[in-house]
């Protein structure tokens, strides 16, 4: 049986929801300072709601803070940590001259951020970036770079860091043990003359390069692929990096929603957590007259949905780097897209899923409609049935993943025999006839 013979025998159900739509609640800033302990030091560091402060250190980073307290370099960069805890902590020991943070997203520049502009700290710069080439106007004697979920993004981030660091620096590698960091560190040990490897705690591991090879130095950006697919007679090409999502080929749930969904051929479209854009490019290419914003918290994610837009010629697509919708509060979409992440750090993490949904609904017009493809056993049913007036459901056919399509109608009392809104009634200050709909690909 083809692909196309399971996708045409997917179950589809769709329940009406008939208990009040819940308001989704407009978010006040997603954090607080804390005072947290990071090895023997401690520091006031920015974190995020609904997560204790002792959890947002990663076990490995006490390990690793007290490496870097014990090499006290002068002129510190971190790379790719979630709330820049160790060098925060560095920075507010007082031994370091200068410190800079490298952010690959936008929620981890936010964190450092925030730390900074609530303490009377020095010369020290957090910078959105995708490694040490967006740092490369300065040299450093420590480089730090964290652990990746990707081996091979990994592994330029720790070439990257050769070119900044001075004749006498060393690189400082650490990572979870059982996500690959042994792995890691014989990756860093081909690039050094010298490695030495400190494991502790439970998983913690602590690598320190030095003298590394100055042909293994890498001062470009990371390296981009082109892909290229058709999907209901729409050809368009993505460009991907190691570490953004779907970087070898089309990944199978964006796909399926791309096979289920139904597009208006006028209106304003959000692709939410866009990656590389592959929903967004094919929306914009595949509904010419439509406005499509992207949006995304990895800068490397945003970078190459950019090069996407311009692959495909695209003059109606735009790319932002936001978490969330904060960036685009004042827009409302007629129609929200989104493959939702579900793991967090290299863990699963549902409830990012829900967040989505969440932000999701206040992004959407009064009478908007939202299509969301996550796993079958993220418990997103009930959420959704507060936050919109009717959900459908679509399973592929190995129950791997669900479609869900919700839209929201306007409020109003009506009668149990008076008609509702027609399901292509969207923004008020958009007309839509029904021709201004696409085909509903799952009756093909």
């Amino acid at each position: 049986m083809t692909k196309r013979d399971h996708r045409n025998n997917r179950n589809r159900k769709r329940t009406e929801q008939h208990s009040p739509r819940r308001r989704p609640k407009r978010e006040e800033p997603r954090g607080m300072l804390s005072k947290v302990a990071i090895g023997e030091v401690s520091a006031t560091l920015w974190i995020s709601t609904g997560i204790e402060p002792s959890r947002a250190i990663k076990p490995y980073e006490h390990l690793l803070a007290d490496t870097i307290a014990k090499l006290q370099p002068k002129r510190l960069l971190e790379i790719g940590s979630e709330v820049g805890a160790v060098g925060l902590a560095a920075a507010q020991s007082g031994w370091a001259e200068r410190i800079v943070w490298v952010q690959r997203d936008t929620v981890g520049l936010n964190a450092v951020q925030r730390t900074l502009a609530a303490q009377p700290l020095a010369d020290y710069t957090a910078i959105l970036g995708e490694g040490a080439r967006d740092a490369a106007s300065e040299s450093f004697d420590a480089v730090v770079v964290h652990q990746q979920p990707s081996r091979k993004l990994t592994e330029t981030l720790l070439r990257q860091a050769i070119s900044v660091l001075e004749a006498t620096g060393v690189i400082v590698l650490a990572g979870d043990i059982q996500l690959g960091a042994r792995t890691a560190a014989a990756a860093l040990a081909e690039l050094c003359e010298n490695v030495d490897v400190t494991e502790g705690g439970k998983t913690g591991l602590v690598a320190i390069g030095r003298n590394p090879h100055s042909s293994a130095a890498m001062s470009e950006q990371a390296p981009r692929t082109t892909h290229e697919a058709e999907i209901h007679g729409t050809v368009f090409q993505w460009v991907t990096t190691p570490g953004v999502f779907s970087a070898d080929d089309l990944d199978p749930a964006t796909e399926l929603l791309l096979d289920t969904v139904v597009l208006p051929h006028r209106g304003r479209i959000l692709d939410m957590g866009c990656g590389p854009g592959v929903i967004g490019l094919f929306a914009a290419l595949h509904m010419p007259e439509t406005d499509v914003t992207m949006i995304d918290t990895d800068i490397a994610a945003v970078r190459c949905a950019e090069e996407g837009i311009k692959r495909n010629c695209l003059t109606n697509a735009r790319v932002v780097a936001s978490d969330g919708i904060e960036a685009i509060e004042r827009k409302r979409f007629d129609v929200v897209l989104s493959n939702p992440p579900v793991h967090r750090a290299g863990r699963r993490d549902a409830s990012l899923v829900s967040r989505f949904a969440e932000e999701a609904a206040r992004a959407i017009g009064r009478k908007g409609r939202l299509w969301l493809v996550t796993a079958p056993t993220v418990p997103l049913q009930r959420l959704l049935g507060e936050l919109f007036t009717e959900v459908a459901v679509t399973e592929d056919f190995a129950q791997r993943f669900r479609v869900y399509d919700a839209i929201r109608r306007p409020r109003r009392h009506t009668r149990p025999d008076e008609v509702a809104v027609e399901l292509n009634e969207f923004d008020d200050d958009i007309e839509f006839d029904e021709d201004d709909w696409g085909d509903d690909w799952d009756a093909e």
